[in-house]
């Protein structure tokens, strides 16, 4: 018994912390139409990351996506909520497009809910495991999908799959290894699976 209330305690003060660290993520299920198939059209500048500036390069990527000039590892030098290691926390990339002058929402859904967000036109930046065997945790921009596949806009040079011909995305992930990468849930991180980074373009 001492040690079912041990594990509780823990996981309770490890969600208090990420709520201070991370924000909690709103949750969306509500299914809502959109198309079967959608690709964010407009031409964007893919740069890669050399270390741990995933969020930045992500960051940049969106801002590019709005006419504003954006370098991730410039970026990245000023980026807010970094720890010693150098990762960012979701609130870092939010507090940084808050400085720029964006509205944004961290929500936890499902693929439906991620395909109706992109649809909209703007990139979403997802929080996922670099590989599904893994737990090192990755930002990315994804910018569209059809029924197979999830495309991304991906910063990692050795994961990029597709060449750049669509000047928008380098890199396709099936959907049920979406799913595995999306899933980062761990004891002391139960709630940040499926979850992602979108920008209210009405207030941009």
């Amino acid at each position: 018994m001492f040690i079912v209330r041990t594990v509780i305690l823990w996981i309770i003060i490890s969600t208090i912390i990420n709520a201070y660290l991370m924000t909690l993520p709103v949750p969306v299920l509500r299914k809502r139409n959109y198309p079967a198939n959608y690709l964010i059209q407009q031409k964007n500048r893919i740069d890669f990351q050399k270390n741990t500036e995933c969020a930045a390069f992500s960051t940049a990527y969106l801002l590019r996506h709005f006419g504003m000039e954006a370098e991730g590892e410039a970026l990245y030098t000023h980026f807010p909520r970094k720890t010693r290691a150098g990762n960012v926390y979701p609130k870092g990339i939010r507090k940084m497009l808050r400085k720029k002058g964006f509205k944004t929402n961290y929500y936890k859904g499902n693929i439906n809910t991620l395909k109706y967000e992109v649809s909209k036109g703007t990139p979403v930046i997802v929080f996922i495991k670099v590989q599904k065997d893994f737990n090192n945790l990755h930002f990315v921009s994804v910018i569209g999908y059809d029924e197979e596949y999830i495309y991304l806009s991906e910063s990692l040079r050795h994961l990029v799959n597709c060449d750049d011909v669509h000047k928008s995305y380098n890199r396709k992930v099936p959907i049920n290894e979406f799913k595995k990468l999306w899933n980062v849930k761990r004891i002391h991180m139960l709630l940040y699976s499926n979850t992602y980074i979108a920008v209210d373009a009405t207030q941009s």
